[in-house]
C-alpha cells in the first residue's frame, strides 16, 4: 500500500450465508479522491462501503484504509441515507456531541465553524425536528466532518430528499469536499449525481458486484456553477457513457467482468 493510497481492496469478496454479495474486487483509492460507486439495487455498493468502514470483514481478500485494517467508528466520517440525529438535542448539540466523543476541548468555536461550513450557522439552537430534512442531512455531514478523519463515507445520503434539496446539498458537498481535501467514497443510484460529484466513478455489476467500469471524471469545476457544469457537452457524454454501463452491468449477474 503506497503512502499516497487512502484505501486498498485486494481480491475482496463478501458473502451472506451462501449468497456472494460482492467480488472479487480490486480497488485502490488515492488520497483526496472523490470516488462514487454506482449501480443497480443489490449490486453490493453499500456492502463495499461497510467493508471500508470496518463494520464488516470480507469473506475473502483484504481491505486496508489509512494504512491498516479499518476499525469501525474510527478513521472515517459516516453519513447515511437517514441523518440518525438525536432529536432531544439541538443542531449544535448534535455536532458538539461528536466533538466531545472525539476528545476535542475547544468545542464551541468548532461547532460554529462546522455549521457555517454547511450553511446552518443560523439554526444552531433549534431542535433537529424543527428543521427540514435537507437541513438535517447537513447536520449529519457537519457531524461527520467534526473529527479530522481522513475518510468521508456516504451511503446514498440524499436519496430520500426532493430534487431541489438534493441538488442544493450536492453543491454543498462538492464545495465542502474541495475545501477539506478528504478522501470521499459516495454510494448512489443516480448517474447524474455520480458525474456531478465524482472525480472518479466505478460502476458495479449485478450481484455479485464486480467492477464493470472504472472511469476518471475530468471536468472543469473551479469557478463553474452547477448549471454551467451540467450544460457542458463533456458532462452529457460522461453521463451517457456511465448510464449505458449501469444498464449493461445490471444484466451481468454471475458472469465474469
Amino acid at each position: 500500500m503506497s503512502s499516497d493510497d487512502a484505501i486498498v481492496l485486494e481480491r475482496v469478496e463478501h458473502a451472506y450465508g451462501d449468497v456472494t454479495a460482492v467480488g472479487p474486487v480490486d480497488l485502490t483509492v488515492p488520497r483526496g479522491e472523490f470516488l462514487v460507486l454506482v449501480g443497480a439495487s443489490g449490486c453490493g455498493k453499500s456492502t463495499l462501503l461497510r467493508l471500508i468502514a470496518g463494520f464488516e470483514t470480507p469473506t475473502h481478500g483484504t481491505v486496508r484504509a489509512g494504512g491498516g485494517p479499518p476499525a469501525p467508528g474510527k478513521g472515517a466520517g459516516l453519513v447515511f441515507q437517514q441523518p440518525r440525529l438525536f432529536p432531544w438535542k439541538t443542531v449544535g448539540g448534535n455536532v458538539e456531541l461528536a466533538l466531545r466523543y472525539a476528545g476535542v476541548t475547544s468545542r464551541k468555536e468548532r461547532v460554529t465553524e462546522l455549521l457555517a461550513r454547511v450553511g446552518l450557522h443560523d439554526v444552531a439552537d433549534r431542535r433537529t425536528w424543527q428543521i427540514s430534512g435537507g437541513q438535517q442531512q447537513r447536520v449529519a455531514i457537519a457531524r461527520a466532518l467534526a473529527v479530522e478523519n481522513p475518510l468521508l463515507l456516504l451511503d446514498e445520503p440524499f436519496a430520500a430528499l426532493d430534487a431541489l434539496t438534493r441538488e442544493r446539498l450536492q453543491e454543498d458537498l462538492r464545495r465542502v469536499s474541495a475545501d477539506t481535501a478528504r478522501t470521499c467514497v459516495f454510494v448512489t443510484h443516480s448517474v447524474d449525481e455520480a458525474v456531478f460529484l465524482g472525480s472518479r466513478v466505478v460502476v458495479l455489476t449485478a450481484r455479485p458486484g464486480r467492477i464493470a467500469l472504472d472511469l476518471p471524471i475530468d471536468l472543469p469545476r473551479a469557478g463553474v456553477t452547477a448549471d454551467e457544469l451540467r450544460g457542458l457537452p463533456e458532462y452529457a457524454a460522461l453521463r451517457s457513457e456511465i448510464g449505458h454501463a449501469v444498464r449493461a452491468a445490471a444484466h451481468l449477474e454471475g458472469s465474469a467482468v
